[in-house]
C-alpha cells in the first residue's frame, strides 16, 4: 500500500456523547434511510444535518464558556462583596471574560438556522434560503393546511424564541437600522446604588433589549436542536413505507435507545401474531 492512500482527518472536537451529534447524526440516519426519498436528498439531508452540528456544537462551546466565565464573576461577587473606593464614590465593575464572543454565539446559531431551511425545500419549496421563518410558515401552511403539526411548530416557535433570537443577530450585522443611537449590541455587569432599597444592585450581562445573555446562551442551543430534530421527524413522517411508524421513545427509555429521542417500528397491524408493540 503506497503511503497516504488514505487520510483521516478530525472535523470536530465532540463525539456522539454530545447530545447535539447524537441527535443529529446517528438519531436520524436509521429514520432517513428507511424514508421512500431519492438516495441523492438522503445525502443531501444528512449533510445538511452534519452540518447543523457543526455550528451548533461551535455555539455551545462559545455559549458554555461565557456563561461559566459570568458564574465566575457572580461567584467572586458573593465571596467579595461590591468593590468600591474613593468612600465608595467609584465601583470596581467586574468584567465577563470573552463576552464578546457572543457575536459568534449569534453568527452560529443562525447558520444551523439557515442550513436547517435546506431540508424543509427539499420537501416544500418555500422561495426562501435564509432563515425567514415567519414567511416559511406561511408558505408550510399553504402546503400542509392550518392545521398540520409541521406549520404549527414553525409558528409556534418562530413566535416564542425564534425571531428574538434572530432578530438580535440580525441586529449585530446591522446595527444601523436595528440598535437604537447611543446603545451597543450588549453589556457587561453593571452596578448601581439603589436609594430606595439601600443597597447595590447588580445588573447581569444583558442585550440593548434588556434580555439576559446568560438566558439567551442557555435556551438557544436546546430549542434549536430540537427544533431541528422535530423538523427532520415532521418532514420524514410523511414518506416513511406504510407498514413503518415514527415513534417518540419516552424520556426514561432514551438511554436504551443510545439517548434517541425517535426510533421506527412497524404499525401495530404489521406485528407479527401475538407481539405487541413497546
Amino acid at each position: 500500500m503506497a503511503k497516504g492512500q488514505f487520510k483521516i482527518q478530525k472535523l470536530m472536537a465532540v463525539g456522539t456523547s454530545n447530545p447535539i451529534v447524537a441527535a443529529l447524526t446517528m438519531g436520524l440516519d436509521d429514520i432517513i434511510q428507511i424514508a421512500n426519498i431519492s438516495k441523492a436528498n438522503k445525502g443531501i439531508i444528512n449533510t445538511t444535518n452534519f452540518n447543523i452540528v457543526q455550528n451548533l456544537t461551535k455555539a455551545e462551546k462559545i455559549g458554555l464558556r461565557i456563561c461559566g466565565n459570568i458564574n465566575l464573576v457572580i461567584d467572586n461577587l458573593n465571596k467579595t462583596g461590591i468593590q468600591t473606593q474613593s468612600c465608595e464614590r467609584c465601583i470596581n465593575l467586574p468584567s465577563t471574560d470573552g463576552l464578546d464572543d457572543i457575536r459568534e454565539f449569534l453568527k452560529y446559531c443562525k447558520q444551523s438556522l439557515q442550513e436547517l431551511v435546506k431540508i424543509i425545500n427539499l420537501f416544500c419549496d418555500t422561495g426562501c434560503t435564509n432563515p425567514r421563518y415567519d414567511k416559511i410558515s406561511i408558505k408550510l401552511r399553504e402546503h400542509y393546511g392550518e392545521n398540520n403539526p409541521l406549520f404549527l411548530l414553525v409558528k409556534h416557535d418562530h413566535d416564542d424564541w425564534l425571531k428574538k433570537l434572530l432578530d438580535l443577530r440580525n441586529a449585530d450585522e446591522h446595527p444601523e437600522n436595528n440598535i437604537p443611537t447611543g446603545k451597543s449590541l450588549y453589556y457587561d455587569f453593571d452596578i448601581n446604588w439603589s436609594d430606595e432599597n439601600k443597597k447595590w444592585i447588580v445588573e447581569m450581562p444583558h442585550f440593548f433589549e434588556r434580555t439576559s445573555v446568560y438566558d439567551v446562551i442557555k435556551t438557544s442551543i436546546h430549542n434549536i436542536l430540537t427544533f431541528a430534530e422535530e423538523i427532520n421527524i415532521l418532514l420524514l413522517e410523511k414518506h416513511m413505507p406504510t407498514m413503518v411508524q415514527i415513534c417518540k421513545v419516552p424520556d426514561d427509555q432514551q438511554s436504551r435507545w443510545g439517548g434517541r429521542r425517535y426510533i421506527t417500528q412497524l404499525k401495530p397491524p404489521f406485528y407479527p401474531k401475538g407481539e405487541k408493540s413497546e
